[in-house]
């Protein structure tokens, strides 16, 4: 009995040793987890809050700090597309037509390439977003997309409708 443990355990360790590493597309894949209003004191809403869920290949996600010297040039330019890697369009519904809003919520996702030869990142990604200024009762809805490192794009999620009020 005493030599069929260690045979066990050797065998264990020997299977789980050879599994392969987790594969992902190289591009960025998002989807679709939640979104809330959050509100402020005075019971008015004052954020929502978005959860993504995303996977990337080769792990090359977010950005190094902007002062730290250690990203493309491009990353750290403000007048780059690539600033940031968290992109979102807001839509608000007027008269039945939805309507672009500018209000800019878009993100820098900071840097989560993690060590170790498999780069592969399966994660969710959370954020608040700033409401358009001076809405009452309002219908929203959001296009969310990330870039990786590789300048490769997500596909694009729309969030569900949400209704807002802010005064």
């Amino acid at each position: 009995m005493n030599r069929i443990t260690p045979l066990i355990l050797v065998g264990v360790v020997a299977f789980f040793s050879c599994k392969k590493p987790v594969e992902y597309p190289l591009e960025p894949i998002i989807s679709f987890q939640s979104i809330r209003v959050a509100q402020d004191a005075t019971g008015y809403d004052d954020k929502v809050q978005v959860i993504i869920s995303f996977t990337d290949g080769d792990g090359d996600i977010g950005y190094y700090p902007r002062e730290s010297g250690r990203n493309e040039a491009m990353f750290d330019n403000p007048a780059s597309p690539y600033y940031n890697n968290f992109i979102v369009k807001t839509w608000v519904l007027r008269d039945g037509t939805w309507v672009q809003d500018t209000t800019n919520v878009d993100a820098r996702l900071p840097y989560l390439t993690p060590e170790g030869a498999n780069k592969a990142l399966k994660g969710d990604i959370e954020r608040e977003l700033t409401l358009p200024p001076a809405m009452s009762l309002d219908t929203l809805k959001y296009d969310i997309f990330i870039w990786d490192r590789a300048l490769h794009k997500s596909n694009v999620i729309t969030t569900p409708e949400i209704v807002v009020s802010t005064r």
